[in-house]
């Protein structure tokens, strides 16, 4: 061979072995980020040729696929009762990828998941589409239908221009037996085989300022008002007032009834509508939900055991993981004037929740003192409909023993009975509440709360409701009057009452 042909046959392997390793870089080191890079189109089809497992509700499925004649988009997401069900769906987009559990389950959704291997080995054998699990929720239908269209009717008849939301859980186990959020949206228009479609109702979400996206049981935080009495009134009948024991009929020396001037400050502290106080009685205080009193318990009790206590109940702590995660619930850690603490402790000053938080209140106190973990997944199943995997309670906190549990529980029941929550009077069962009216910032009205469990005896649901809402006048902004019917509507579903 002459040296010009040498050097050719030289030069040509040397262009084989950079074709060979570039092809070996692309195909083997990068296709991963190849493969999940956002653009990857091909990724979209072959989510849409999985025959996805469903969402379940009881027997029923909440979002499921069906066939379509699409040659590229083999199956189309479905979702039914959408609006209703979306802050636990979610949504599975082609353009705007997924949400909620059908994001956070979509290995075993898709059929990715490695226990589901074998199944779909033998699937594509028999030249079957590969196909995936299904998960089954702890909603309980008629609660979460209750909650939903009772929030939908109450924001709609005072005007439509306000938010609310209900968290439900089974205070033995943590079991969520409803999560719902108004406004709400409908991810059937997210999972649109049509772009278009998609694009301009993800553009009309964007543009409300309501944010009907926002998890507003989950991921929104409000001031609880009188509802965080259940935490000040656990915090006095656990450590005491100025190193003396008390009990729910203890009288609180030195409270006052009409106004309470607020030490280092020209404010004052007033109960609802310049009302007086019926007695500085804990208990009589906490059934008629006096401001002047329970400021006046939180000074007393010192903010290290105030706080002590809300973070005991799970305030300034990551909220649970459900499997969505919670936004952590505030009680202000910096140090307070004796005026803020006196706020903080009627649920005010910084003081902020979700309404899953206000369900774990409700819950310690039916649950003797203990909050079990809050979880939405009951079992999940494999492409055939078998379990291969059911959810087991779990202790999450204890932040109060059993007897200050009963004596919360017997105030709850005198709030019902003879207090501020006459609306969960008569409606079948027993039940034991605390309402909660909170004041909110200029040109907003208070944000109204209900938290409440049922049967008072023997408990298995304790829920929390919010409504915040400005469409309504001022004076019937109250948690008795707004939260309280849609929370008696959700227990009486619950219980098969209605």
């Amino acid at each position: 061979m002459n040296r010009p042909i040498k050097k050719v046959a030289i030069f040509c392997f040397a262009l084989f072995a950079v074709l060979f390793l570039d092809g070996n870089w692309i195909q083997v080191v990068k296709a991963g980020s190849y493969s999940a890079h956002a653009d990857n189109y091909r990724n979209t089809i072959y989510n849409y040729e999985v025959d996805r497992g469903s969402i379940f509700v009881g027997s029923t499925a909440v979002a499921s696929s069906t066939p379509t004649k699409d040659s590229q988009m083999k199956y189309q997401r479905v979702y039914s009762s959408g609006a209703q069900y979306a802050p636990i769906t979610g949504y599975f987009s082609s353009n705007y990828g997924s949400a909620n559990l059908e994001q956070l389950e979509n290995s075993l959704l898709d059929g990715k998941d490695t226990r589901l291997a074998t199944q779909n080995f033998l699937r594509k054998a028999e030249g079957k589409d590969q196909a995936g699990g299904s998960v089954v929720t702890t909603i309980n239908a008629a609660a979460q239908a209750a909650a939903y269209n009772n929030l939908v009717s109450t924001i709609s008849s005072a005007g439509g221009v306000g938010t609310g939301a209900v968290a439900a859980i089974n205070p033995k186990t943590g079991a969520i037996l409803a999560l719902a959020s108004a406004p709400s949206y409908d991810p059937n228009q997210l999972a649109s085989s049509s772009s278009k479609v998609q694009n301009s109702y993800a553009t009309q979400l964007a543009d409300n300022s309501l944010q009907p996206e926002l998890d507003q049981a989950l991921n929104e935080t409000y001031p609880p008002g009188s509802t965080f009495k259940i935490v000040t009134s656990a915090t006095a009948l656990t450590n005491g007032i100025n190193g003396q024991s008390i009990t729910p009929t203890s009288a609180i020396t030195g409270a006052p009834l009409t106004t309470l001037n607020l030490p280092q400050s020209t404010s004052t502290l007033t109960n609802s509508g310049g009302e007086t106080c019926q007695s500085n009685e804990l208990e009589v205080a906490f059934a008629q939900s006096c401001n002047t009193v329970y400021g006046y318990v939180g000074m007393q009790v010192g903010e290290t055991e105030l706080q002590s206590m809300a973070e005991a109940f799970g305030f300034n702590k990551t909220g649970p993981t459900v499997p969505m995660q919670a936004s952590t619930s505030v009680f202000p850690p910096a140090t307070l004037s004796q005026a803020q603490l006196a706020q903080s402790a009627i649920g005010q000053y910084n003081v902020t929740m979700t309404p899953l938080q206000g369900a774990m209140l409700a819950s310690a106190v039916a649950n003797g003192g203990v909050i079990e973990a809050p979880y939405l997944i009951a079992k999940e199943l494999d492409t055939n409909g078998n379990v291969i995997a059911s959810a087991s309670p779990s202790q999450l906190y204890d932040p109060i023993s059993s007897t200050v549990a009963g004596e919360l529980g017997t105030m709850m029941q005198d709030v019902v009975s003879s207090g501020t929550a006459t609306s969960l009077e008569n409606i079948g069962v027993s039940v034991a509440a605390k309402t909660g009216t909170a004041q909110r910032g200029a040109n907003q009205n208070a944000v109204a709360w209900m938290v409440a469990y049922a049967p008072a005896n023997d408990p298995t649901i304790a829920v929390a409701v919010m409504v915040a809402d400005n469409g309504v006048q001022n004076n019937d902004t109250f948690g008795n009057s707004l939260a309280g019917p849609i929370a008696a509507a959700v227990i009486k579903a619950d219980l098969g009452l209605n």
